[in-house]
């Protein structure tokens, strides 16, 4: 009898302690992780002042589509490194992190129109034209994001994955433009140099701003791999492209996150 009553004490004394071990053994580790994104931004065209327009195309453009195209659209692809902690309860992760981002856009003849037709020179008396089929021009930037992540359920180790929240913001810095016209006349080729002179380049800061669901695949302890899905974001920033003006975009993006400090195999 004594014996029996000295394990129920004892089992009643452990029993805290094995509560506080499997807490422990499900804390939410420090993580520093890779990412991989695209997405779209939606606008209007912002034509450059050196594009014409002819009669025909001029026609088309007040019944369908505007000149140049107006379903203009600025692409975005990154990739970068970040570090994330976890904190109230592990709902909670800050991570901040370095970015390099393209963003990119072009400007076409729309609808059936073969090119468009730019003003190379012009005198009191004189004007030469040239030939586009497009224009191209890219961005590049270096880029610190910070988000906050809200974690939906919180499940325990043993469950594979869980949902969340997030809420980005990343300040853009523009390293460098390219720019790449194709003419419709190969001869007009020898004047590319002199027509990408004339394009604006974009302003050297933009700031992005962006809601996100995501799903994390992977125990609590160990790595993981999370798919995200941006929410209409938008650009805060003068002449973030000088080929659009955009309004918000939605995208994709992957990532992989180590966990710091602890064993994974």
């Amino acid at each position: 009898m004594k014996k029996w009553k000295t394990e129920i004490f004892c089992g009643l004394f452990l029993f805290p302690l094995l509560m506080q071990a499997q807490e422990e053994k499900i804390k939410v580790n420090d993580r520093i992780g890779i990412e991989f994104g695209t997405n779209v931004f939606y606008g209007n065209t912002n034509a450059p002042d050196q594009i014409r327009i002819s009669k025909s195309v001029y026609e088309y453009d007040d019944l369908y589509y505007g000149y140049p195209n107006s379903n203009q659209v600025l692409n975005n692809t990154y990739g970068g490194i970040k570090y994330e902690s976890f904190f109230n309860n592990d709902r909670l992760g800050l991570s901040v992190g370095l970015r390099f981002s393209k963003f990119s856009s072009k400007i076409n003849a729309d609808w059936n129109q073969k090119y468009f037709i730019w003003l190379f020179s012009q005198t009191e008396t004189t004007a030469n034209y040239l030939t586009i089929k497009n224009i191209k021009q890219g961005n590049y930037y270096l880029g610190v994001p910070v988000e906050l992540r809200y974690v939906i359920s919180g499940k325990e180790n043993s469950f594979p994955f869980d949902q969340y929240f997030k809420l980005g913001v990343a300040a853009n810095y523009l390293l460098s433009t390219t720019n790449s016209v194709i003419f419709y006349d190969p001869a007009m080729t020898k004047y590319a140099g002199a027509v990408e002179e004339t394009i604006k380049k974009p302003s050297p800061f933009n700031t992005w701003v962006y809601p996100v669901y995501g799903i994390r695949f992977g125990k609590i302890d160990n790595i993981w791999f999370n798919m995200e899905f941006n929410l209409l974001g938008f650009l805060i920033g003068k002449d973030v492209h000088p080929f659009i003006h955009q309004n918000v975009g939605m995208g994709l993006q992957l990532s992989v996150q180590i966990p710091l400090n602890k064993k994974i195999l």
